[in-house]
């Protein structure tokens, strides 16, 4: 027995080093797209098989590159085989319908082509919809377009057709898709690797969140500063933190449509990604890198120490929370090494974990990783309540006066201590639940739906489930009503109303006076005009009018109605002559042309925005023109040798992997190997074809260039939607979430905790989750802007600026709703009241500024109100109100005073923070100046800057 087992072992370890040596050099996605290449041209090639796909077997290989292209993993390729199924389904049964319907109507009559053109002008409308408004589902939308454009316009009205036409297009359909799927699988069962990575995304993010908090505790807990190389670093793996968290929802998603047999499902580290989100705010807005001193700091300050406030300070409570830091730190890595041992303890990765995690899980590595578990979670205890205590000393040592220098608080100590409070909250409740999971063998086949949002909030277990387009974006000449006017317009009317039949009472009451006639031409005129008033003017035509009103104003103002309508009038066009009489010369050119690869073309690069239909159409363009001529080239070789063509065509596919998996250059490969089939097996699959295949190159390469251009005119002179303009209005929109968040959680801070509701708490989420898809989709609009054509360049460096600003600002509120939640109401919300208010005016008019900006490209006026000015003055009243306080409870009132510090330095990073906005909001837009380094008072003026309430938007420097 023990030559055997030394026998397995060595084979398994001879095959974990040829795995990790495959995945060195060979991708598991390139595999397995040659693979569904290598396959897909073999049926083709068969003709028994072939022949099931009528005249076109070919569009197996282009619907396996254009759709059912394969993924990462199984999860992404299950996604995409099941839903771009059922939109091929959906476009072939309702294709099939009308052209059954035409097939009863005469041959060739006008009703039967009719029928067909309407049908695939509807189906393109709906299809324009569905992708504009849900992405997810742009490729099923493409596909039923795909197969509509080809049923739909080829042999109308003919009986014995309309059968063998869909079921070609079906087996084209299932062929190309079941082959993606069974390569995929074919691959995954030699290399384990090509399962979904969700569990190993959750540990990487997990490692980047220690080495975010390792850095950050370093840098304020030690004696320098860190370089610019070590701060460009640490933002860049904040930024990468950032963009991970975001994706880890997609990659939930994708992974819920795997099938998986283990002892642990996915689910159960679902709520990690809240955690993960959290700490990550947690880190950006209350674990900042230490910064060098800033001579603005050292003014007069209300609060007085015996000793250096510095010192005493950081005496106490530094070593406290660099300990309470560490013990996060373990918790981190505990609950990272879990993760990799509950889902892969077999794998060679576990090799790098702690020695106490690997050396026992051949036989009792449950019981180990339990105790380390335990370990960490009582770490994280001792260490909280060791902080609880060190507050409450510095609560019973500190002094605060009227005199002295005032003792300015180490942000990133104070920060610490939130943050590794909320922290041990999490990982604690977290821990004792989690393991539990870990005992039972567990199948999951869990896969239908997209996961609904989850709260960071521990107190509001809500699902936000909102649109990224909700909310109407609002042009320079949109024209909108606002409900405040609405209602004064109602007010109007309903006065109005009240004086018209007072004075109709009063010209009845004369009329009876003067003894006239009831039945008079005067009398009737004002009865007939009065009751075309009161028709226009009552209850519900007012409710129908203002319903009419609010339609009107979506159906003109809505870019996804735009952009259906963009998809359906270009497919009318592309495709009218397929609808003309059979004896036309445009339906003959039509059917020679195969002018179906036009229309086809055009559905694939109109994109929902100028940018980006740019950026696909060049680079598709490109693609084309290199795929006719490698086509033409393999045809010259091989002819209708069918080894030929499928080593020839299998070969091409390796460049065109390449260009796909390892570059940005998708847009240039995926035409390219979508020209190739169409021109090298025409010949192949219909013997009898005489037209040249020079010819057939040229025609194809030219139908599918032309549907392309016209995309490209489409986008650019109807309802263009530049990357720009968006942005703009996006971030206009943005900064109104952000001021509407801010007023909410000033709304809840100044109400009794005791009163509030879920709704309170439900519009706070709201509209986080709003401002974050904003940012997100600011992100992207980034991204495709740097393609957009212009004859003048983009300020592209200074709107990521702005952007990552904005997500600082989005933290920092975040941490300030947590915060606020254990502050001293009395000392420093009620006896503050008339400073917090000044304080939270200027934020509110910073924000504005920079909304109004954004929103109507205009210059900042030169001085507006200084929030720094506020937040000194809130903050000198505040220390007096809690010099006062009562100390009957220092330990208690000890970590309320760290919130308080926490609150202060979050509220101080938020006024640099708005202040970075506006200095870059000037940059963009300039500064409507009054007054220059010209006159003689500009140098008293500058040195006041930031002291006397006003707070200049105007560079000196640039002047």
């Amino acid at each position: 027995m023990v030559p055997i087992r030394h026998a397995v072992n060595f084979l398994s370890t001879v095959r974990i080093a040829i795995v990790t040596y495959t995945r060195l050099f060979i991708s598991k996605r390139a595999l397995s797209r040659l693979l569904s290449t290598l396959l897909c041209s073999i049926i083709i090639s068969i003709r028994p098989f072939s022949r099931l796909g009528g005249f076109y077997p070919f569009l197996a290989l282009s619907l396996k590159e254009l759709v059912f292209s394969v993924q990462e993993n199984l999860a992404q390729q299950l996604e995409l085989t099941v839903l771009n199924i059922m939109g091929a389904l959906l476009g072939i049964g309702l294709s099939t319908l009308s052209k059954f319907g035409a097939s009863r109507t005469p041959l060739d009559s006008a009703s039967g082509r009719a029928i067909c053109a309407v049908t695939l002008i509807v189906i393109s409308f709906f299809a324009g919809l569905i992708k504009s408004r849900l992405p997810r589902l742009q490729l099923s939308t493409r596909i039923s377009c795909f197969v509509s454009v080809w049923i739909l316009t080829m042999n109308i009205g003919v009986p014995h057709r309309v059968l063998p036409d869909s079921g070609a297009f079906l087996w084209i359909t299932l062929c190309a898709a079941i082959i993606c799927l069974f390569s995929l699988v074919a691959v995954m069962l030699p290399f384990r690797w090509v399962s979904t990575n969700f569990e190993h995304d959750i540990a990487c993010s997990f490692a980047a969140l220690q080495q975010c908090l390792s850095i950050s505790l370093s840098s304020n807990f030690s004696g320098g500063i860190p370089s610019l190389a070590e701060r460009e670093a640490y933002n860049a793996l904040q930024a990468r933190m950032l963009t991970t968290s975001i994706k880890l929802n997609e990659n939930y998603s994708q992974a819920a449509f795997e099938l998986r047999t283990g002892y642990l499902s996915l689910r159960s580290i679902r709520p990690l990604i809240t955690t993960i989100e959290h700490v990550r705010r947690e880190l950006a807005w209350g674990m900042p890198l230490k910064k060098p001193p800033d001579l603005r700091n050292n003014m007069k300050s209300p609060v007085r120490t015996e000793h250096s406030p510095s010192d005493v300070f950081k005496a106490i409570i530094g070593p406290t929370a660099h300990n309470l830091g560490s013990a996060v730190l373990e918790s981190m890595r505990a609950v990272e090494a879990t993760v990799v041992l509950a889902f892969h303890r077999n794998d060679v990765s576990v090799a790098r974990l702690p020695p106490y995690f690997s050396e026992e899980k051949d036989s009792s590595w449950h019981a180990a990783q339990l105790s380390a578990i335990q370990e960490a979670q009582m770490q994280l205890g001792v260490a909280t309540e060791e902080s609880q205590d060190k507050l409450g000393l510095l609560y019973k040592d500190v002094e605060m006066g009227n005199e002295t220098p005032r003792m300015e608080v180490p942000s990133r100590s104070q920060r610490t201590f939130t943050t590794a409070a909320w922290l041990w909250w999490r990982y604690s409740r977290w821990l004792r639940r989690w393991w539990q999971h870990c005992t039972s063998p567990n199948v999951s086949s869990s896969f239908a739906w997209s996961p609904a949002l989850v709260s960071d909030d521990p107190a509001a277990k809500l699902s936000v489930n909102l649109a990224l387009d909700q909310h109407m974006i609002q042009t320079s000449d949109a024209i909108h009503l606002s409900e405040n006017e609405r209602r004064q317009g109602l007010a109007e009317y309903a006065k109005g109303l009240a004086k018209r039949r007072k004075r109709e009472k009063d010209m009845a009451s004369l009329h009876s006076a003067e003894g006239k006639s009831r039945w008079s031409i005067g009398w009737m005129w004002c009865r007939f005009t009065s009751s075309l008033h009161w028709l226009w003017m009552n209850s519900g035509m007012l409710d129908l009018r203002i319903r009419l009103w609010m339609l009107h104003r979506s159906l003109k103002n809505s870019h996804h109605l735009q952009h259906a309508l963009k998809n359906a009038v270009g497919v009318t066009i592309l495709s009218f002559p397929a609808f003309l009489p059979s004896t036309s010369a445009g339906f003959r050119w039509y059917q020679a042309w195969h002018g179906q690869w036009m229309t086809i073309s055009y559905l694939w690069v109109l994109e929902t925005n100028t940018g980006a239909t740019w950026r696909t159409g060049y680079l598709r363009i490109l693609g084309t023109v290199i795929g006719a001529i490698y086509a033409y080239v393999v045809w010259a070789i091989c002819r209708v040798n069918p080894y030929g063509l499928v080593v020839l065509i299998t070969t091409a596919d390796i460049p065109i992997t390449w260009l796909i998996t390892k570059t940005n250059l998708t847009p240039l490969a995926v035409p390219c190997s979508v020209a190739i089939p169409p021109i090298v097996f025409a010949r192949y699959v219909d013997p009898g074809m005489t037209q040249p295949i020079i010819d057939l190159t040229l025609l194809r390469a030219l139908m599918i260039t032309a549907g392309m251009v016209a995309a490209l005119l489409m986008n650019s002179l109807v309802w263009p939607r530049h990357c720009r303009v968006l942005f703009l209005s996006h971030t206009s929109k943005t900064f109104g979430l952000l001021s509407s968040l801010y007023l909410t959680l000033s709304h809840e801070m100044f109400i009794s905790r005791n009163t509030w509701v879920v709704d309170d708490r439900r519009r706070t989420l709201k509209l986080e989750f709003q401002t974050r898809n904003e940012l997100y989709r600011l992100s992207a609009l980034i991204t495709t802007m740097q393609d957009e054509l212009g004859l003048l360049p983009k300020p592209i460096r200074h709107y990521r600026k702005v952007v990552l600003n904005m997500q600082k600002a989005l933290d920092l509120l975040t941490g300030l709703r947590k915060i606020r939640e254990n502050i001293p109401r009395q000392e420093t919300v009620i006896d503050v009241f008339t400073e917090r208010r000044a304080f939270m005016s200027c934020i509110c008019i910073l924000l504005f500024a920079c909304q109004h900006a954004f929103r109507t490209r205009e210059p900042l006026p030169q001085f507006l109100p200084s929030a720094r000015h506020a937040l000194d003055t809130l903050e000198h009243h505040m220390h007096n109100c809690l010099r006062k306080a009562p100390r009957d409870d220092a330990r208690a009132f000890g970590v309320q005073l760290g919130y308080v510090f926490a609150e202060q330095e979050t509220m101080r990073n938020m006024v640099e923070t708005l202040e970075k906005l506006l200095e870059l909001s000037g940059e963009l837009f300039g500064t409507s100046a009054w007054l220059t380094q010209d006159a003689a008072w500009s140098t008293s003026t500058m040195a006041d800057e930031g002291n006397d309430g006003w707070y200049s938007t105007l560079k000196w420097d640039d002047v």
